[in-house]
């Protein structure tokens, strides 16, 4: 029996895998349990950039073993089929074990009709999903959540939704595939839209039931407290910004409050200036 307490130490680890085979044996899926990628264009470490590290880890058939995948752009780039060939495509396709999913700049219209084609191999494994500046309408970054079936987690940073005007309701080709179960964590920080990017997540999945919620800078955050005052265990509400960046004037915000089950609490600040506080209570039956 062998016992390994050095999960988060990869120096260790290391030295590790490399005193015999069977510590090798016991290592090697932690050493290989985060992909990290930059592109290749703004890396300027070229064995972190695109898609070195994949090709790396599919000669050695690490591939597999993979659970996080985390793809890293700068703004003034994309995430998009511009970035694969049929080779890198093959080796993107072994990554079928993933259960954390992280992509910054995904230009998600640039994937559509395809977009099984590239993502498909992520969809009975992903369990949390983090979408860091998303390109597309409301109901397309929708369609594209609603890809994982097993969704439990889901966080959405410094996204601007448009294109809402060009959305026909009744657009088939935009219906997520799914309805995962979204019981985990959600997290959403500087992720704004017109009115109704909440209200459609919660039509088109039959509703949300997340335990744990962090928001800050949201459009419609009471439709998504609402949505959940029966499951949420967790609330966050930041008084300033989690990231560290400088408030901007005329932005809603909130108190930090104590969420209990059942109970749903909440105080409004507006303005950067301190009104009355206001709390409601709903009680389960």
């Amino acid at each position: 029996m062998m016992i390994i307490h050095l999960i988060h130490d990869k120096c260790s680890l290391l030295a590790c895998s490399l005193t015999c085979y069977s510590w090798y044996i016991a290592t090697v899926p932690h050493l290989h349990y985060t992909l990290v990628i930059e592109s290749y264009w703004w890396s300027n470490r070229p064995r972190h950039g695109w898609p070195t590290p994949l090709w790396n880890a599919s000669r050695l058939g690490l591939l597999p073993l993979v659970r996080k995948f985390k793809f890293c752009v700068p703004d003034c780039t994309g995430f998009s089929p511009k970035l694969f060939n049929r080779p890198t495509l093959r080796q993107f396709s072994s990554l079928t074990n993933i259960q954390e999913l992280e992509i910054d700049d995904l230009n998600i219209p640039s994937f559509m009709p395809k977009i099984r084609r590239y993502f498909g191999h992520f969809i009975p494994t992903t369990r949390s999903l983090t979408l860091k500046a998303p390109k597309g309408s409301r109901r397309e970054i929708i369609f594209f959540i609603g890809l994982f079936q097993h969704l439990e987690n889901l966080t959405l940073l410094n996204g601007i939704v448009y294109r809402w005007t060009s959305e026909p309701a009744n657009d088939l080709t935009l219906i997520p595939p799914f309805t995962p179960p979204l019981r985990g964590r959600l997290v959403m920080i500087h992720f704004t839209s017109p009115m109704g990017f909440s209200r459609d997540m919660i039509a088109l999945f039959g509703g949300i039931r997340f335990r744990y919620m962090n928001l800050f800078d949201v459009s419609e955050p009471r439709l998504l407290l609402g949505a959940c005052a029966e499951t949420l265990e967790t609330l966050r509400l930041d008084p300033t910004d989690p990231q560290g960046e400088q408030l901007r004037l005329k932005v809603m915000r909130f108190r930090p409050t104590v969420l209990q089950p059942g109970h749903l609490f909440w105080a409004l600040i507006s303005h950067g200036t301190s009104h009355s506080e206001h709390s409601r209570s709903r009680h389960s039956p």
